[in-house]
């Protein structure tokens, strides 16, 4: 308890910090909007070709070109959350288009990182072909990685590292740090699911449930608001999960490479939160 304890006083500091500072929740947003485009672009395109067309090889090229575009455009605007938040808490004036700035300055690294992300999607998508234990060794394999990789955005936006020792690097503080990591970023999904995605998702299977009735037009009118409104609210509840991992992130790295406290953080939150194994 008195770690959830602590990722709740990390939490609420990230939602503070977001929270004075709006213009953060921009590269999440604008992230989701531009992995969007590769994969209708090529995504769609390539489940048609696979599904009505027969063209099983071309398909499957399409799709994987826009899996990876879609991937490199979403670490692409998590780098620049990552720099932004990190100027913020120096109290350095940050916009857009200095976080984007450092993005730039980091392409060779976000496309390498962006690979190895597909790569190991790719992996763990066929362990599930293993019959019986498939889907355990997939659940287990993909905790490790996201738990080893926390760290990856802040690597990548501070020391420009390649894949690999991003990877080596990100697993090495998360060794030596491991219950911050794990508390911070689950009570910052726990509470935003409970506060915003699982009501969107009531409210939006309500309104599914209206909306497929027989009843009357009311019905079905009132049916579909309601499930535009808990699209929007999951959307934005997504949003706010990607916004507040990267502050997080980004304090949590600081104090476990420099030993800084930032962000309005104190010592003994991080301390308590960050602890060596």
């Amino acid at each position: 308890m008195r770690k959830v304890r602590a990722g709740w006083e990390l939490t609420k500091k990230s939602w503070g910090l977001l929270r004075g500072h709006p213009a953060l929740l921009r590269f999440p947003l604008y992230g989701a909007l531009a992995a969007l485009v590769p994969l209708v672009v090529f995504g769609v395109p390539g489940l048609y070709l696979i599904d009505t067309k027969g063209s099983t090889v071309g398909g499957i090229a399409l799709a994987v070109v826009g899996v990876y575009f879609a991937i490199f455009a979403s670490y692409y605007f998590s780098v620049g959350l990552a720099a932004a938040a990190d100027d913020i808490f120096h109290g350095r004036p940050a916009t857009l288009s200095d976080g984007l700035r450092v993005s730039r300055s980091r392409l060779g690294a976000i496309a390498g990182w962006a690979l190895v992300s597909v790569a190991v999607g790719a992996a763990f998508a066929a362990l599930e072909n293993i019959r019986g234990v498939g889907p355990i060794l997939r659940a287990l394999m993909s905790t490790a990685w996201s738990l080893i990789t926390f760290m990856a955005v802040p690597v990548i936006a501070f020391e420009g590292t390649g894949p690999i020792t991003t990877v080596k690097r990100s697993a090495t503080l998360f060794r030596s740090r491991w219950a911050g990591q794990v508390t911070g970023n689950a009570t910052i999904g726990g509470i935003v699911f409970l506060a915003g995605l699982l009501p969107a998702m009531l409210v939006g299977g309500l309104g599914v449930a209206l909306w497929i009735s027989d009843g009357n037009g009311d019905e079905v009118a009132i049916g579909a608001v309601l499930v535009a409104i808990g699209v929007l609210a999951g959307v934005l509840s997504l949003l706010l999960i990607r916004a507040l991992s990267g502050i997080f992130g980004v304090a949590l790295y600081r104090f476990a490479t420099d030993g800084d406290v930032t962000g309005g953080f104190t010592e003994d939150e991080l301390h308590s939160a960050v602890r060596p194994r």
